[in-house]
């Protein structure tokens, strides 16, 4: 039984092209067709962390529970898989059989409406030419009120199409709010979404509650994977939410784009220089932007060389995944203090939250 195969029949009977599950997901087309023939868990080269990241979206455009997909993935890495996602007791031959079928279906309903109707293939009509007109049969004076008709016609459409353009404008503008909104207010402490923290300053032990000492609602994300009873200077586990900084070190960033794997939409966000912004995903995030002039933090840590160690070529951008900060030395304590001259950033923001 084959996994892509068993994915490609679920899109098919859906009548979804493999361009609508790219259109939703934002994933590249040849990466989706290397799910559907296989290749991508044979030949591809790429981290498991990675591809099972792309097949649980793929999955998810279809409707299937990530619980399903992930037991499917699992039995696939195991050798198991047989099939799991498949609700009916066809036969696997039967199976594929109908997904080759469901193509040429189509084909033949196209071939049979062409035979029934012609005139469907062959073009518009020819329409008989008029017969000309004699100047002097013309009535000159009514010629002219049509004109004048059709300036006062011609004035409508204007406004019309000006009052169409001021709406959609409108629109455009209420749904990029939260993105034009964080480009041009970045800087203003007082916005809902902006949440200042102190990533490497260590915490005070106190049995006392306080305003210092008592938790935020939105309490940083890095924070709550240590458990409560664990001293500061334990090393942290990931949780299922990581968060990694970008801090615009040296210069200002015009822009810097940024991808989390919640929605795969990439936003823009203008930094001045010793601006931190914090990020969060799941499995994978991407950045793209002037590497020479930030820095990527997690956990207090700076994460090294990412430029030589993490750029994909298939997205032209950093590629940062769970597999990368699951390594001892970004688990470990956030260091008393910044291990560059440049000193660290005074603070950070969430400029976005899922």
């Amino acid at each position: 039984m084959s996994l892509g195969k068993d994915l490609a029949f679920i899109r098919k009977k859906q009548n979804l092209s493999l361009e609508d599950i790219q259109n939703e997901i934002k994933i590249p087309l040849l990466t989706l067709k290397s799910i559907e023939d296989g290749s991508i868990f044979t030949d591809s080269g790429e981290t498991k962390t990675y591809i099972r990241s792309f097949v649980r979206s793929y999955a998810k455009v279809l409707g299937i529970e990530d619980s399903e997909i992930v037991q499917a993935l699992n039995e696939l890495e195991a050798g198991t898989y047989s099939g799991s996602l498949l609700a009916d007791t066809k036969k696997p031959d039967e199976v594929y059989h109908e997904i080759d079928n469901i193509d040429s279906e189509k084909s033949e309903t196209i071939d049979k409406e062409e035979k029934k109707d012609p005139k469907s293939v062959s073009g518009p009509p020819r329409t008989k030419p008029s017969p000309a007109t004699d100047v002097h049969s013309v009535n000159w004076a009514d010629m002219g009120k049509k004109f004048s008709s059709v300036r006062q016609h011609s004035n409508l459409w204007v406004v019309i199409s000006f009052l169409v353009i001021l709406v959609v404008a409108l629109l455009v503008t209420i749904f990029y709010w939260d993105s034009l909104s964080s480009a041009f207010s970045s800087e203003e402490a007082d916005e809902p979404q902006v949440e200042t923290v102190q990533p490497s300053a260590p915490q005070e032990d106190s049995q006392i509650p306080t305003a210092e000492n008592i938790p935020a609602e939105d309490e940083d994300p890095e924070t709550m994977n240590r458990p409560q009873d664990t001293p500061d200077d334990a090393p942290v586990t990931l949780g299922d939410t990581l968060t990694v900084t970008v801090y615009a070190a040296f210069d200002k960033l015009e822009p810097v784009r940024v991808t989390s794997d919640f929605n795969w939409k990439t936003n823009p966000f203008w930094m001045e220089q010793g601006d931190a912004f914090n990020f969060e995903f799941s499995d994978s995030l991407l950045v793209d932007g002037q590497y020479s002039r930030m820095l990527l933090l997690f956990n207090g840590h700076i994460i090294e060389n990412p430029r030589q160690s993490y750029f994909d070529q298939t997205f032209n951008a950093i590629l940062i995944t769970r597999s990368v900060l699951n390594q001892p030395r970004y688990l470990e304590p956030a260091p008393a203090e910044f291990p560059l001259d440049i000193g660290a950033p005074d603070s950070t923001e969430y400029v976005i939250r899922f």
